[in-house]
């Protein structure tokens, strides 16, 4: 196990941690009155992602602290997550606003989803192997 990698994800776990309480903030107060309905569910459902695996960016990576067990793939795949499906519906939702005209966002999103998945699944096969 290397104690510098877990210590760097759990450091972005917690920096991922306040973007989503800035950008939970600003969909809040500043972006609540200029989209609809739909648009607003698309961007809470991408922040809502964002913010449970930021925790579990943390928590996977203090698991491997005590259980001095690591496996990279968790993290990495994590990160494409909150990459293809947090940040692609967030952007999805407020592209009108960006003067974004391109609709792939929410095209990416299922790429996202998939590693979330495989991300929790090689979590769980990280700490089962010897």
């Amino acid at each position: 196990m290397n104690k510098a990698k877990t210590e760097l994800h759990i450091i972005l776990g917690g920096l991922i941690s306040a973007i989503y309480v800035i950008l939970g903030a600003f969909g809040a107060h500043g972006l609540k009155p200029m989209l609809t309905t739909k648009q607003l569910g698309t961007y809470e459902t991408g922040l809502r992602y964002m913010i449970i695996h930021a925790i579990a960016l943390i928590l996977v990576n203090l698991v491997y602290t005590v259980t001095k067990k690591y496996s990279k793939w968790p993290n990495i795949l994590f990160y494409v997550g909150l990459l293809f499906f947090s940040a692609s519906l967030i952007i999805h939702a407020i592209k009108d606003l960006l003067g974004i005209s391109v609709d792939v966002f929410a095209l990416l999103a299922p790429i996202g989803g998939l590693a979330f998945v495989f991300g929790w699944l090689s979590f769980a096969y990280s700490i089962n192997k010897k």
